[in-house]
């Protein structure tokens, strides 16, 4: 196919440092994510593996909170490294699969990583999806090379066991990295001069490293009667309504919503490409999701658990994103997505300026001026501990206070359930904290004698109210529940 120019990698290559700039202050200046601290918290609390995911995340945070300490540093440390890591891989990519043309390649794939909103969030907040996007990356890019070196005659053994292990990595970072190995297996089989794999010791050696990969989530899993398993398969709430088909609906939209309706053509252009031998990514798409819009129809589906099909689409989507146009919008979309982001995360709620602020921004702010009343407290009267109502009031008042033993009295399965001793502070005195969004309960006030408020401080953010938080003092606490 003949090469068509659409302009200088010179002109990409100084939009994508721009953007990358932005984004590197980005890690620095955005308050903490509820989500992020929570699993900052578990880097505190070192395990095999965690209720609601995983391992990984929370070992890499831990290892950051060493180094870094209990900073915005500390926090976002492996964000850096990974989203370095990823810009590798997009280099590599380049190299692999666009020969003269590699930097226009390359620095267009590094734009898209930062102008898509999908990718620009999933690579700037200590979330497990940053450890997927990078190690999902990596898999692919080792199968390619894998694939491409097998059926040269040349088979490169060393690549097979490289993406196995970035499989069985991506699996401990989330669980939908198993998709990638079911992509793998797929397109083995269905690839005609790939299925000689099958009959090597090679194939089955590299699917036992990625179990065997497994085996701290095994095990964890083991001790706590597989309640993974229950939190992924039972902790979801049903649609009541599956006429409306709304849920199916409101899936498709935020998918196109968090991509961009820009990149639907290039998305589109190479899933119906002919036989290129880039089918695994293409598996792993129809697969992933495929299965995620028929849970749609019955469940609520969060836009980023379907981000695996979207990632191993980014490495290809240069060779078909080709016009100044569309490659122009796509920026201008990326850049409104980062704005809000800037705005909403760094000075306040952007909803607050229009009605109210929604929970998820609200709980970025407000918290050092809560653990300067909590320390007052503490100083004024004998404490036994500082708790909250929810994990996502207990994580940022843990970070905010450097105080790994602040815990969530939620009567709902958290991971705190796994670290605090209850019998060990029966009798104790506590400060619980408690918000408009989770307010304290009588299954928390029934374990203990009486609960009293302290004080009540309202945030504001533009001169609008974003959050309300309540300190309450809580005496003789019971270590049994009263439900």
């Amino acid at each position: 196919m003949a090469e068509v120019r659409v302009g200088g990698w010179r002109t990409l290559c100084v939009v994508a440092v721009v953007l990358l700039a932005i984004k590197l202050v980005m890690l620095v200046v955005a308050h903490p994510f509820m989500d992020e601290t929570y699993y900052f918290m578990w880097g505190q609390h070192p395990a095999l593996s965690y209720f609601d995911h995983p391992p990984l995340v929370g070992w890499t945070e831990g290892l950051a909170a060493a180094l870094f300490g209990w900073s915005i540093l500390g926090l976002r440390a492996m964000v850096a490294l990974t989203l370095a890591g990823d810009l590798v891989l997009l280099y590599l990519f380049a190299r692999h699969l666009a020969g003269e043309d590699w930097r226009r390649h390359f620095w267009l794939s590094a734009i898209l990583l930062v102008a898509t909103p999908i990718f620009f969030a999933l690579t700037s907040v200590a979330l497990p999806d940053h450890l997927l996007v990078f190690f999902s990356l990596l898999a692919v890019y080792g199968f390619e090379r894998f694939r491409a070196a097998f059926e040269a005659g040349e088979p490169r053994w060393g690549l097979l066991y490289l993406t196995a292990a970035a499989i069985g990595l991506a699996v401990l970072s989330k669980y939908t990295g198993a998709l990638l190995a079911v992509g793998a297996l797929g397109y083995i089989i269905a690839r005609p001069s790939l299925r000689p794999v099958l009959r090597t010791p090679h194939f089955y050696f590299a699917t036992a490293l990625i179990v065997v990969m497994q085996a701290p989530v095994i095990v964890w899993n083991l001790q706590h009667d597989l309640a993974s398993l229950g939190f992924i398969f039972g902790g979801r709430a049903a649609l009541r309504d599956l006429s409306s088909l709304a849920g199916l609906g409101g899936f498709a939209l935020g998918a196109v919503a968090i991509l961009s309706p820009i990149l639907l053509v290039p998305m589109t252009k190479f899933l119906f490409a002919g036989r290129n031998g880039h089918g695994f990514a293409k598996i792993i798409f129809w697969v992933s999701t495929i299965g995620f819009l028929v849970a749609s129809v019955f469940t609520n589906i969060l836009i980023h658990w379907n981000a695996v099909a979207y990632i191993v689409l980014l490495p290809f989507l240069a060779l078909y994103l080709r016009s100044r146009i569309l490659i122009g919008l796509q920026v201008v979309y990326g850049m409104a997505a980062i704005a809000f982001a800037a705005v909403n995360y760094t000075a306040g709620p952007v909803m607050a300026m229009i009605s109210f602020a929604d929970q998820t921004s609200a709980w970025s702010y407000g918290w050092d001026e809560v653990a300067t009343e909590i320390t007052a407290f503490r100083q004024s009267e004998p404490i036994g501990f500082v708790a909250a109502t929810d994990y996502a009031l207990a994580s940022p008042l843990a970070f905010a206070l450097q105080d790994a033993s602040v815990t969530s009295l939620s009567p709902k399965r958290e991971a705190y359930d796994d670290w605090f001793d209850a019998p060990a502070h029966a009798g104790q005195t506590a400060l619980i904290v408690a918000d408009r969004w989770r307010p304290i309960s009588d299954a928390i006030t029934s374990r203990f004698d009486t609960v009293d408020a302290l004080k009540t401080i309202e945030i504001k953010r533009f001169n609008r109210r974003v959050d309300r938080y309540t300190i309450y003092i809580a005496r003789r606490f019971s270590a049994s529940s009263q439900d």
